[in-house]
């Protein structure tokens, strides 16, 4: 029998993943014709047809959805082969790509990074910042090693880890007089306007959700791409905005905003780590994501100490696949 090449494997599964030659070569960095040849010897070794192939693109066969179970475990196995090799040596060394949502590195970041690179002078640290979509699709490209998203994709080549339970904050100009640290019910809450991101995030369609069913009555809509921004322009007008806690995390005690938990209705803004599930986290990765998870925990814990909104924090084991 013919041989199965590592490379045979990553070719199959990115089809399998993306359901698209095409999407799979350009995910591979390979042509298109190379990338169809390997597949259709992988079908002639294994003596049966992987996929089923029309003009509306590519669908596994039953063959092909076990034989991927196989493919994904087997490449996750060299990789962890090869991470291990990586570390035999007794300092930790080597490049982390890590992708960071805006209010994530706005909030965590100068709280995790400083003490980590200290404590490992031999890791070079590579910060990507980006929407939740974007990071997915950087983590599929494989041109970074993890993401932290607070929507994951619903995607057969990406493990998702729950990584800590986070809530949505209103964070709004003191002049508006609503009273630091106490809950809200959007439905309680008079007409507001509100900076809020592009239509292209998560948080913005949330947001308009709750509008067209009323929970939210809105009166002017700025857009703004950028957390930093967002902040800093309500810190300076009477305007109000609706972001992740851990974006502000550190300013709960800030005379220039006035940061308010919503507890009706509970919008959850839980963070999730993202990777590839046939590529093992490296052991210096593993430790960057744990820091980061407790710090977002304690975050979360110790700014509403009173309303107990966030119990039952999820830990690093609670991995589900999708």
């Amino acid at each position: 029998m013919i041989p199965i090449t590592i490379r045979q494997l990553r070719y199959f599964s990115a089809v399998y993943e993306e359901a698209s030659f095409t999407k799979a070569a350009e995910r591979e960095h390979c042509s298109q014709p190379a990338l169809s040849a390997q597949i259709r010897s992988l079908e002639k070794t294994l003596d049966r047809p992987l996929f089923e192939r029309s003009v509306n693109g590519v669908v596994p066969t039953a063959a092909g959805r076990r034989f991927y179970r196989h493919s994904v475990a087997i490449l996750r196995s060299v990789n962890s082969a090869q991470v291990e090799m990586n570390e035999l040596s007794e300092q930790m060394s080597g490049l982390v790509r890590i992708g960071l949502i805006p209010s994530v590195v706005r909030g965590l970041l100068s709280s995790v990074l400083p003490q980590f690179v200290d404590t490992y002078p031999m890791v070079d640290i590579r910060v990507l910042q980006g929407f939740s979509d974007t990071l997915a699709e950087s983590v599929l490209a494989q041109a970074i090693d993890f993401a932290v998203v607070l929507k994951p994709p619903t995607h057969e080549g990406i493990e998702i880890t729950k990584l800590s339970k986070g809530s949505m904050v209103l964070i709004s100009n003191p002049a508006l007089g609503f009273v630091r640290g106490a809950p809200l019910k959007l439905q309680e809450l008079p007409q507001l306007d509100l900076v809020v991101p592009s239509p292209n995030h998560t948080l913005r369609r949330n947001i308009e959700r709750r509008i067209w069913s009323k929970e939210i009555r809105a009166g002017r809509i700025l857009e703004m791409d950028t957390v930093y921004g967002m902040i800093d322009f309500v810190s300076h007008a009477n305007w109000a905005t609706i972001l992740p806690l851990v974006a502000v995390a550190h300013d709960t005690e800030s005379e220039r905003l006035c940061i308010n938990p919503i507890v009706e209705p509970y919008l959850e803004a839980d963070l999730y780590l993202i990777n590839l599930a046939q590529h093992a986290l490296s052991t210096i990765s593993r430790l960057f994501v744990e820091v980061l998870g407790r710090e977002a925990e304690t975050c979360e814990k110790k700014s509403w100490p009173a309303d107990n909104i966030c119990q039952n924090l999820p830990q690093w084991s609670d991995v589900r696949r999708r």
